[in-house]
């Protein structure tokens, strides 16, 4: 667990009552049947988190799209996370800054459906 990680399970502990952290695990966007999408995420099995299929007014490459962005939420939220503990920490390593940025562009990529 980076440092990055121990902090973003710091700021899930403060949900407010009515609302939890999200699924933990890696969340994956895959092919489904009749044209959907699904995001599923390895520590829940195979029941997936979201379907996502296209309607009248998107295409399936807006479905895809849309799923990949879903599944890269947590790696999103993550990268956050990482770069404003980076702009905020004077006390951060140059190494540290550079995680900060690679979760950032790795979470860009997952959410733009190139990982």
């Amino acid at each position: 667990m980076t440092g990055f990680d121990s902090k973003r399970k710091i700021a899930q502990d403060k949900f407010p009552e009515d609302i939890g952290p999200h699924s933990t695990g890696v969340w994956r966007c895959h092919a489904g049947n009749h044209g959907e999408f699904l995001v599923s995420c390895e520590s829940y099995g195979f029941a997936p988190i979201a379907r996502v299929k296209g309607d009248k007014r998107s295409t399936l490459k807006a479905a895809k799209a849309n799923a990949h962005l879903i599944a890269a939420a947590p790696d999103l939220l993550t990268a956050l996370y990482a770069m404003m503990n980076s702009c905020f920490d004077p006390a951060l390593t140059e190494g540290e800054a550079f995680e900060a940025f690679d979760l950032a562009r790795d979470a860009i990529a997952k959410a733009e459906g190139f990982k």
